[in-house]
């Protein structure tokens, strides 16, 4: 099979991709210290573009500078004013050598619940909607992640049921479980119980939200003037724009909570200013949970009219998650492939017909059946990206038995999780990837420009 769907080009907004394989975005920690995209960085993107994929989307780039933005061990790149914009314009510069491979921002106004005080700040809490802390379900893990605990901290087998018995626990006995959690992480892990139970988050001022709104339109125009070819909007599975638009962490009673209007106004006015700022013509979207997947969440009917608002605001794409980090076995990480897909019907019809992207495929087959269907118009690969950089470029030229599968192990997500450098089951070569240039740096652009180069510079006369 030549898998020939996957291959077709396609329009969103002024920009034309190859084809229809996204690499999704994903936070892999392999940012500088302040923030700053670092030659790792560069590496691990500039495999995947000379991998085939025709959009890549970059990592959760924050562009709040304040104190309360709730930045945490995962180290987020940052594009908050022009200390960071030559390094961005690196990043762009390089992916554009790759055979017309185009760069997305992902922008993000911060993580808000789903984060924590700064190291530098813990006097600060971080910002949200309403002052109510992150509760991770552990009902709600999946086998990945029963895994990856049971690697990382074998004594604590003694203290998981199988995954069948938790997921059944009700009542007193799921609390009973949880405190005795809780009390083995504070021992034994402290610096990670935060991410089960997290920091009380403080409510954001109005001033403080038209200011990310403003903030957010400057660094989008420009990201756009750095060489980005489009700009995603950060607002899925649990972060700052999704707690206000979920009515299980939005508690407002001012114009930013209460009616779905009022939740998504945050969005919304993001959209409305930014799209003052950059034309009608550039592709800017919105990524956005389909459903939360827990008590009191945004529902799936409530986020088609969030994204018929961001349609009407000026959103031009959409892209497909799902949960939150209260929820870890559906948000980022299920255990099978495809499952994202069951939301881009309501994207699609929501949105106007406007194009959707959606996530978390392994095999061709599956992704290209996505695209046939006409639920969505492109796939992406997020771990399976790690796995195998060269995905898109295998499935052209019929090597699919070469590819390097996703064992959904969820080993990428706990060193993230734990302070690792970010590895791989299957794929020795992830997070080593600058280290590896020859695997990534021939694109024809530059291995003409230095020919050339050495051609002009080898009679020079001796000094």
């Amino acid at each position: 099979m030549n898998h020939a769907a996957l291959f077709k080009p396609i329009q969103i907004g002024d920009i034309e991709i190859k084809n229809r394989i996204a690499m999704a975005p994903m936070n892999v920690g392999y940012t500088g210290p302040n923030g700053y995209p670092s030659e790792q960085s560069l590496a691990w993107y500039a495999m995947r573009a000379r991998g085939g994929f025709g959009l890549i989307m970059t990592e959760c780039v924050v562009m709040n500078p304040h104190r309360w933005a709730g930045h945490e061990a995962l180290n987020p790149p940052l594009l908050i004013d022009e200390r960071y914009y030559r390094f961005h314009s690196e990043l762009t510069e390089t992916i554009h050598q790759y055979s017309g491979c185009k760069l997305c921002l992902q922008l993000s106004p911060g993580w808000g619940r789903q984060g924590h005080p700064h190291v530098n700040s813990k006097d600060c809490p971080a910002g949200a909607p309403s002052a109510i802390p992150l509760e991770v379900d552990m009902r709600k893990l999946n086998q990945g992640w029963i895994k990856q605990i049971k690697r990382i901290a074998p004594e604590a087998s003694t203290l998981l049921p199988d995954l069948e018995t938790l997921q059944g626990m009700k009542g007193d006995e799921y609390i009973a479980f949880k405190n005795l959690v809780v009390d083995y992480m504070a021992d034994k892990f402290p610096e990670m119980l935060h991410l089960i139970c997290g920091d009380t988050p403080r409510e954001l001022t109005k001033a403080e939200i038209v200011d990310l709104e403003d903030r957010f339109a400057v660094q989008a125009q420009a990201a756009f003037k750095l060489g980005y070819d489009a700009i995603e909007i950060h607002a899925p599975h649990g972060y700052l724009l999704h707690q206000f638009l979920s009515p299980r962490s939005n508690k407002r009673h001012d114009e930013y909570g209460g009616t779905i209007n009022n939740r998504v106004r945050f969005l919304s006015n993001i959209i409305i200013k930014t799209r003052e700022k950059i034309g009608h013509d550039k592709a800017f979207g919105v990524r956005l949970s389909g459903d939360e997947l827990m008590p009191g969440g945004i529902p799936h009917d409530e986020v088609k009219k969030v994204i018929g608002l961001c349609k009407d605001a000026g959103a031009n794409f959409f892209n497909i998650s799902q949960g939150s980090a209260e929820n870890p076995g559906a948000a980022f990480a299920p255990d099978g492939e495809g499952e994202f897909t069951q939301w881009a019907p309501g994207f699609k019809q929501a949105s106007g017909g406007m194009p959707v992207i959606t996530p978390s495929f392994i095999n061709p087959e599956t992704a290209e059946k996505a695209i046939l269907s006409g639920e969505t118009d492109i796939i992406s690969l997020g771990r399976q990206a790690i796995a195998d950089p060269f995905w898109p470029v295998k499935v052209k030229e019929g090597r699919v038995e070469d590819i390097v599968k996703c064992k959904r192990c969820q080993r990428c997500f706990m060193d993230l999780m734990t302070s690792n450098w970010l590895r791989c089951s299957v794929n020795p070569i992830v997070g080593r990837e600058k280290m590896y240039p020859e695997l990534f740096l021939d694109t024809p652009k530059l291995t003409k420009k230095i020919k050339q180069f050495k051609e002009k510079i080898k009679n020079l006369p001796q000094i």
